[in-house]
């Protein structure tokens, strides 16, 4: 009996980390317990059914928070194979390339100097402001922008319509391969980052001088950021893992721009290395942006429930961290075959010295 009495509180009173892992299944044995479980200890099935107000109002059910819990279930479910094919059936590139280098440069800047510093090296980072070249002003990448800027405005609308109406965040990452199906991977990839930074910049921006200026604090207030600031003790963990993802999402997309600029005079595409290297871009490609939705989420929700949200965040946190996890393990993939491809160019160019140095030596026997 005293036992029993235990299984039942735990039901009633599960810990943290059951929430976390599965909480679906002891919710509904406490709402809907077994007949014996009912005879045994009913009030601790009547303590579950007849909240009160007041714990009602403390698990808000918004449909934001019902997308992230299905986005966990999807996440451990999910078939990359299947999910490459429906992403490879977008995927139109019309032959337009351009260098999405200096582009990436202003996300990654813009990113370094939004992300809250949790820890000592993004703060570092942050300090770069006075070394960093101002891009802005280069005749080239101010056309390249004008020529992208309703690309990245579209994408950053989509992300944040989607966001705020709960939308399905594979739904949402396949709607983004659709209006990007005409670049490259590494384009679509920045192209949505610098969109996500859009947003993600101004909250941050917002955060960082709202006390000293009071366009800024009028505008903070309408998104509850000095509420949130004041009470984001609870929420560190949130941005520990948001700062996690950013960081892998930046990674792999540096990762991805180094295999696009592999000369193919030293490397074509047939070469092992590089050819293996390829098919995992897609898949990566596909699990940044979907990132980048998730990411756009947190912040949505947190700046539509306030600080209310430290309820939720823990289990946030973890979705954040199993992106993070997904994605660092592609890049290590990535990596790999990056270093082979560079030591396969190391040694084509070791060949071509050797056959100057050795053309050179005939010719200079040949004179003497």
């Amino acid at each position: 009996m005293e036992s029993t009495n235990e299984a039942n509180d735990q039901i009633a009173n599960p810990t943290p980390m059951q929430k976390v892992i599965n909480p679906t299944p002891l919710m509904q044995q406490a709402v809907n317990p077994s007949p014996m479980q009912q005879a045994i200890n009913p009030a601790a099935s009547l303590q579950v059914i007849n909240q009160t107000p007041t714990q009602r109002v403390l698990k808000p059910e918004n449909p934001l928070q019902q997308l992230i819990k299905h986005d966990r279930s999807m996440i451990t479910m999910s078939d990359d194979n299947m999910m490459v094919k429906q992403i490879q059936a977008t995927h139109a590139p019309d032959g337009r390339e351009f260098d999405v280098r200096p582009l990436y440069q202003l996300v990654e800047d813009i990113l370094n100097r939004a992300t809250l510093a949790v820890d000592p090296s993004i703060s570092a980072a942050q300090t770069r402001i006075e070394t960093s070249q101002d891009r802005t002003h280069q005749a080239n990448f101010t056309a390249l922008l004008e020529a992208l800027s309703f690309s990245i405005d579209r994408i950053s609308c989509e992300i944040a319509y989607k966001s705020l109406g709960g939308g399905d965040a594979h739904a949402t990452t396949l709607s983004i391969f659709n209006q990007l199906s005409s670049y490259s991977w590494d384009a679509k990839l920045v192209l949505t980052l610098a969109a996500f930074a859009v947003n993600y910049g101004e909250f941050w921006l917002l955060a960082q001088i709202y006390s000293t200026n009071q366009l800024a604090k009028s505008m903070a207030i309408l998104k509850q950021l000095p509420v949130i600031l004041e009470n984001s003790g609870p929420l560190r963990p949130l941005f520990e893992a948001l700062n996690n993802v950013i960081k892998a999402m930046m990674d792999v997309t540096k990762c991805i721009i180094e295999f696009k600029e592999l000369p193919p005079r030293y490397i074509s595409k047939d070469v092992p290395a590089l050819a293996k290297g390829l098919t995992h871009i897609p898949t990566a490609v596909y699990w940044a942006i979907r990132s980048v939705v998730a990411c756009a989420t947190q912040i949505t929700t947190l700046t539509s429930m306030g600080h209310e949200y430290r309820i939720a965040s823990t289990s946030e946190a973890w979705e954040l961290s199993t992106l993070a996890h997904k994605i660092n393990s592609i890049l290590d993939l990535l990596k790999k075959q990056l270093a082979l491809c560079y030591q396969h160019i190391g040694r084509r160019l070791m060949l071509k010295l050797f056959k100057c140095f050795r053309t050179s030596f005939k010719v200079f026997t040949l004179t003497t």
